[in-house]
C-alpha cells in the first residue's frame, strides 16, 4: 500500500531522505522569463566540493542581507562535520539546469531522522547556538521547495520535511552576541574591600594585538583556549568537537581574511583574547575569554 504524503504548517509537503550522495532533475519552472529544470544535489558536508562552495558564497551575495558569518559554508559545513550530535545531516543544493550554466538557487541545510526513533521527520538543520535560515536566489522559493518536496519523496516516502518559514533579509535571526556562549572568569576581590591598599608601583597597562595574518591566527587561537581553560567554569579544549570547530573554523575564515583574534597582553600575559569572524560591519565577535583585567588604559597594537 502507497503512504499518503504530509504537509504540516510551516513547511512544505512530504519527505525523504538518503544516506548517500544523490542527484536528480525535474520540476520544471521559469526563472527570469527562462524555463529551467531544477536539479536537487543532496551533500553530505564532507563532499561539498569547491566549485559547489564558490556557487554557494555567490550565492549569498546575490540573496543579500542575513547573516554572512554564519551562513558561510566555511561555518555551517563545520559545524556540521564537527557538531552535529550525531544526527545525519545534509544539503540540498538546487541548482536552475536551462539555457546557459547551471546555476545554483537555494542552499537548504537538512537534518534526516533516525532510521529507528526520529519520527520520520525531516527538518532544517540550525548550528549549536544560531539560527539561520536557508538561502533563496530572488523569486525561486516556491519552485525549490517543490522540487526538493519532490526529490525526497522519491527517497523516502513514508517521511515529513518540515521547512520553517524564511526568514527575510530585514529579520535578525542570528542570537545576539551577547547569548553566545559566556565565560565565567574566577572570582576576584571586590573592588571595595581593597580601600586603603596601595600599589608599590604604577599599574601597568594592558595591551590589546590584533592578529589576522593566517599563520600567525593559528598560534592565537591556541593562546586563546589556553586561557579560556585556565578562567571558564566550562572550557572548550573540554568538549573535543567544539575545540576542533573553532580551530577548523578560525583557520578557514583567516585562509580567506576574514578572520581576527584579539590577545590583551599585561606584563607579557594574555588576560583577555576574543575571536572575530567576519570583517566590517558583518564582524561577528565569535567567542570571548577573560580573566582578571583591570580597568586601566588599554594600549591598542594594530
Amino acid at each position: 500500500m502507497r503512504h499518503r504524503f504530509t504537509v504540516i504548517e510551516g513547511g512544505a509537503g512530504i519527505a525523504a531522505g538518503a544516506d548517500t550522495v544523490v542527484d536528480g532533475p525535474f520540476s520544471e519552472t521559469t526563472v527570469d522569463e527562462t524555463p529551467v529544470t531544477w536539479r536537487i544535489d543532496l551533500r553530505r558536508a564532507i563532499v561539498v566540493g569547491a566549485d559547489e562552495v564558490a556557487a554557494w558564497r555567490a550565492l549569498l551575495i546575490r540573496a543579500g542581507g542575513g547573516d554572512s558569518v554564519h551562513a558561510d559554508p566555511d561555518y555551517l559545513l563545520s559545524a556540521a562535520q564537527h557538531q552535529s550530535g550525531g544526527r545525519d545531516i545534509l544539503f540540498a543544493l538546487a541548482w536552475a539546469v536551462g539555457s546557459g550554466p547551471d546555476r545554483l538557487a537555494a542552499v537548504v541545510p537538512l537534518a534526516l531522522p533516525h532510521t529507528l526513533w526520529g519520527h520520520s521527520r525531516i527538518v532544517l538543520w540550525q548550528p549549536h547556538g544560531v539560527t539561520v535560515a536557508p538561502v533563496f536566489a530572488a523569486e525561486t522559493e516556491a519552485a525549490v521547495r517543490e522540487a526538493l518536496t519532490e526529490r525526497l519523496r522519491e527517497l523516502r516516502p513514508r517521511a515529513t520535511l518540515a521547512l520553517a518559514p524564511v526568514a527575510r533579509p530585514d529579520a535578525k535571526a542570528v542570537v545576539p552576541a551577547s547569548h553566545l556562549r559566556a565565560v565565567a572568569p574566577r572570582a576576584s576581590i571586590p573592588a571595595h574591600s581593597l580601600v586603603g591598599v596601595r600599589s608599590l608601583r604604577a599599574p601597568v597597562p594592558a595591551r590589546v594585538e590584533r592578529i589576522s595574518d593566517p599563520y600567525a591566527v593559528r598560534d592565537a587561537v591556541e593562546a586563546f583556549l589556553l586561557l579560556d581553560a585556565e578562567v571558564s567554569s566550562a572550557p572548550i579544549i573540554g568538549d573535543p568537537s567544539e575545540a576542533a570547530m573553532v580551530r577548523v573554523v578560525t583557520r578557514l575564515f583567516a585562509q580567506r581574511r576574514q578572520a581576527m583574534v584579539e590577545l590583551t597582553r599585561r606584563d607579557g600575559a594574555v588576560v583577555a583574547a576574543t575571536l572575530i569572524l567576519g570583517t566590517g560591519a558583518g564582524a561577528v565577535r565569535w567567542r570571548h575569554a577573560e580573566g582578571d583585567v583591570a580597568p586601566e588604559r588599554i594600549d591598542r597594537l594594530a
